[in-house]
């Protein structure tokens, strides 16, 4: 047990949620990780089940006096009412992501006054002399652009023109190769069948491919690379959506550029086709880092440069769940 007070920091998109536990002196303690709650609407993720798993892990360290939760889906009344359920008559905010305003904030010690956030989903905000701007930001039917989801679609898309003959999509084909696995495509009831399984692929299974197809874009795989340069020019036109002549720098967050140093340069030459602003990415900062200073901020701490540096560079103690 910590005799100083005890925070809850969350981070939750489509995939994942990382729950931080950090102190007033801003020592995070411990780092789980579950399965997002992050939807388009309430009742479809089971957010008591998942927050509930996280409170059993972190209820040894001792009680929880405020959290603050960012939330990447529109179901935050949902969220709010499951963290009160638990946690009880404690501050307790929950926001969207997206709205920008910790994430921009954190961003700010950076010298960054736009983000562009790319995982599962991707969306842009950033503060301009003309007021705050958005981009993207739009869920998986219409948006993606730029991220995991988004390019794990297009493959998909693709595979299916090339079963047609109408694409040849080199080594990429080889990722969807299990969907025709015991069919005769040329059969129209297998034809259906393949069609069946390939809506049946969740958009954390799509966005998981960007990895693999990164490996092959490295390998100099043609189709991978140009997955890739559209993903570029996607993150290049968010950045130009919410920067304007003012902005100095655009902040680059999210697990989709983590380990993708090919990408981020695709990303720095699409960009500078539309402006003489340098795309910024800083391997230790992901949105649980805004999450982090925001639930300080929002009980009482101080924010300085210094407590700022001491999140960012710490090292921290993460339990997986598989």
């Amino acid at each position: 047990m910590h005799k100083e007070k005890l925070y809850l920091a969350a981070d939750s998109g489509g995939s994942k949620t990382l729950w931080t536990l950090i102190t007033e002196n801003a020592d995070i303690l411990f780092e789980y990780r579950t399965q997002g709650v992050g939807a388009v609407r309430a009742n479809i993720m089971p957010v008591y089940d998942i927050a509930m798993e996280a409170a059993t892990k972190l209820k040894i360290y001792g009680e929880v006096t405020g959290i603050y939760f960012s939330l990447g889906g529109a179901n935050t009344e949902e969220v709010r009412s499951v963290l009160e359920s638990i946690w009880g008559d404690i501050p307790i905010t929950v926001e969207r992501e997206s709205n920008g305003n910790a994430i921009l904030y954190a961003a700010s010690f950076l010298g960054c006054s736009s983000v562009v956030m790319c995982g599962t989903g991707s969306v842009a905000v950033g503060d301009t002399s003309e007021g705050r701007k958005y981009g993207g930001g739009w869920g998986p039917l219409y948006g993606d652009g730029g991220a995991g989801g988004g390019m794990g679609r297009d493959a998909l898309c693709l595979f299916l023109r090339a079963v047609d003959g109408m694409e040849d999509i080199g080594e990429v084909y080889g990722l969807f190769s299990h969907l025709t696995e015991g069919l005769a495509i040329g059969k129209y009831a297998d034809r259906m069948e393949l069609k069946r399984r390939a809506l049946d692929m969740s958009r954390r299974e799509l966005a998981a491919l960007a990895s693999q197809i990164y490996l092959l874009a490295e390998k100099g795989d043609k189709c991978a690379i140009r997955l890739y340069e559209k993903a570029a020019q996607e993150v290049a036109l968010l950045a130009k959506n919410v920067s304007d002549q003012t902005t100095k720098n655009v902040l680059l967050c999210g697990g989709f550029f983590m380990g993708k140093p090919f990408f981020l340069e695709l990303c720095r030459e699409a960009y500078s086709r539309y402006s003489d602003a340098v795309l910024c990415y800083n391997e230790k900062f992901s949105p649980i880092t805004a999450a982090s200073i925001s639930v300080l901020k929002t009980n009482g701490s101080i924010v300085n440069a210094e407590l700022f540096k001491k999140i960012l560079n710490t090292e921290r103690k993460k339990s997986k769940h598989e």
